[in-house]
């Protein structure tokens, strides 16, 4: 532990030590007992300093009093380990020197799912309603993640990319494409048509083509990892894996106790005090802000799985870039394409996808995975069965593509003619969460549902995509209203 850490952690482990001891300790007249366990008020060891990080080190050596030894406290608990959630934990511990922060991740490792399972893609904006925080936060993201990768040397590649209209009718999307990204500030667009789109993609038969030479790919699995690595060597932070809030407290002194335990497991039951806390949960963030004191029968969670192949090694080079299809419409999906990929999991590949499917679980990576409290939740969704409706079609079409291999290639065939069932292979798969307004509309925006349980949370109901993109901007704007309601100052 640096001088810097060992200043800040020891303090720490002292008032956390203070507000701890407030609790009776209750114990049996007629028992022996021992001072300390196994372990226990022992020096730092290096390795856990080394992978959980120097305040995680200094508090387990140094453990509470033992009938509290379960609590621990913090200014900021972030609910979510996905790459929003730990980009927000580092922007508040970046801002604010004093503050010590906890991630609390239900899985046993940060990015398990939709940060881990996408085509990894970096956003230039084009998509997204001028003005909208996801305008804002993709433009400003896509920035702000090509630099955090040059400064931390992970591999992120401006390859650029082609959204084409297969006909003339198509086109017109092109042109709005261009107009609305370029109100969102993206640079370098241009419209392509059919001899200067042959020029970069000779694989490619289109009309017409919307060329952003700022659009990219990067490992957000990766990326996590190293602001994970950050939050831990900063010596306020902690990631506290395994741990599933199942509910929350207001308790004495404004502030809020956190009970979580191992995903399927009865106990030990863990408890986290903190004064805020922000939840980032993805698939989860309507019923986590149910549990912060939000409204549970607002943005409610859809989940969609999207199925990606890859081209087998000898293929893989028949395109050099992201390569779209217009937007098929209904606000989701934005359709299969070709994206290379700088997985340090995977490979580099060429993928190809991903579909939209609803899933009968919210993490059902498979079509046959199911759980009823999730069907139940999405079939008793009056909104999305308004969005199923206007855009049955749509709906239906994606289901079939998720279980016909055919269907699915003959969409990329469209514009990659030549792509045959004999040169793709299966890959992952992925599964995105939507939140649905009254009226069947695909929310359009990120939603921040604020100044919950008396004003101690702030919870993101909905990122879907561009949040990996924008996670970096995105956690700026979490960190202002945090800021905002919280009455925090710098």
């Amino acid at each position: 532990m640096n001088r810097y850490s060992r200043r800040i952690a020891v303090p720490l482990l002292q008032r956390s030590r203070a507000i701890h001891t407030t609790a009776p300790i209750l114990k049996k007249a007629d028992l022996h007992y021992f001072d300390k366990l196994p372990g226990e008020r022992d020096v730092p060891r290096k390795g856990v300093e080394k992978f959980l990080g120097p305040l995680r080190a200094e508090r387990f050596a140094n453990s509470f009093p033992p009938a509290t030894s379960d609590k621990d406290i913090f200014d900021v608990a972030i609910v979510g380990g996905g790459i929003v959630g730990l980009a927000t934990a580092r922007e508040v511990l970046r801002r604010y020197p004093e503050k010590t922060v906890v991630v609390l991740e239900k899985e046993d490792h940060v990015a398990a799912h939709q940060t881990g399972h996408n085509s990894g893609v970096i956003h230039a904006g084009l998509y997204y309603t001028p003005g909208s925080r996801m305008a804002h936060t993709c433009v400003r993201g896509a920035e702000l993640m090509y630099q955090y990768c040059e400064e931390h040397g992970l591999p992120a590649e401006r390859c650029g990319k082609l959204i084409v209209a297969c006909n003339e009718e198509e086109h017109a999307q092109v042109e709005k494409l261009y107009n609305q990204g370029t109100a969102n500030g993206v640079k370098d667009l241009e419209i392509l048509y059919r001899d200067q789109i042959k020029e970069l993609e000779p694989n490619v038969e289109a009309y017409s083509a919307l060329n952003s030479p700022n659009t990219g790919i990067v490992n957000y699995w990766l990326v996590s990892q190293c602001i994970a690595d950050e939050i831990r060597q900063s010596g306020r932070g902690d990631i506290k894996l395994s741990f599933e809030v199942v509910k929350m407290d207001k308790v004495e002194g404004r502030r809020v106790l956190i009970k979580g335990r191992e995903p399927g497991q009865s106990g030990p039951n863990l408890y986290v005090n903190a004064k805020n806390v922000i939840t980032c949960g993805g698939f989860y963030s309507d019923r986590l802000a149910k549990i912060s004191g939000g409204n549970p029968k607002e943005h409610r969670i859809v989940t969609f799985r999207g199925t990606y192949y890859q081209l087998k090694p000898e293929h893989r080079t028949i395109v050099s870039r992201n390569i779209y299809p217009v937007p098929s419409g209904g606000g989701i999906p934005v359709g299969v394409h070709f994206t290379p990929t700088v997985d340090v999991r995977r490979g580099h590949q060429m993928i190809v996808g991903p579909g939209a499917c609803i899933t009968f679980s919210r993490e059902g990576y498979k079509f046959f995975d199911f759980k009823l409290k999730d069907i139940l939740d999405f079939a008793t969704n009056t909104a999305f069965w308004e969005f199923v409706y206007q855009n049955f079609s749509l709906s239906m079409g994606e289901l079939y593509r998720d279980l016909s291999k055919r269907a699915f290639l003959k969409s990329g065939q469209r514009y990659v003619p030549k792509l045959t069932g004999d040169m793709v292979e299966p890959s992952f798969s992925g599964v995105m969460s939507q939140v649905f307004e009254p009226g069947g509309i695909a929310a359009g925006d990120y939603i921040l549902e604020r100044n919950c349980l008396d004003g101690l949370a702030l919870n993101l109901r909905n990122a879907p995509s561009p949040a990996a993109t924008g996670s970096l901007a995105i956690a700026e704007m979490l960190a202002d209203a945090a800021a905002e309601d919280f009455e925090w100052s710098k």
